[in-house]
């Protein structure tokens, strides 16, 4: 899915950006969503996929923009609408493992307490 440069230490690079920008800003976007008052009704569960993908494209545009200061050229990329996409399938098999482990998640309807709490 990445442009190759032929050296190994910057596909490398590209490919840390991307999975950096997914996991750290990912990670505040479902803190964030976590906030909204009643994200934990069947209504909200709905808005809280569509931040979701929201947050998916944020995710891609701010790994792309990294890309740009890196001098690569983005237009090899997919397009922005997959960084969506992509993270909302990812959400989904994070909570799947999450509820195959017994913990809460987006399936069961319950919060972790350490997530609503975690940004200030």
């Amino acid at each position: 899915m990445l442009p190759r440069h032929g050296v190994f230490g910057w596909d490398f690079l590209d490919a840390f950006t991307l999975a950096f920008s997914f996991t750290y800003v990912g990670h505040l976007v479902e803190v964030l969503l976590l906030k909204v008052p009643g994200i934990e009704t069947p209504g909200g569960k709905v808005i809280r996929v569509f931040g979701w993908f929201a947050g998916g494209l944020w995710c891609y545009e701010l790994a792309r923009l990294t890309l740009v200061l890196y001098g690569r050229n983005t237009g090899e990329l997919p397009p922005l609408w997959w960084g969506g996409v992509f993270f909302v399938g990812l959400e989904f098999v994070v909570h799947g493992l999450l509820q195959a482990s017994g913990k809460p998640n987006f399936y069961s309807g319950q919060q972790l307490e350490s997530e609503t709490t975690a940004v200030r």
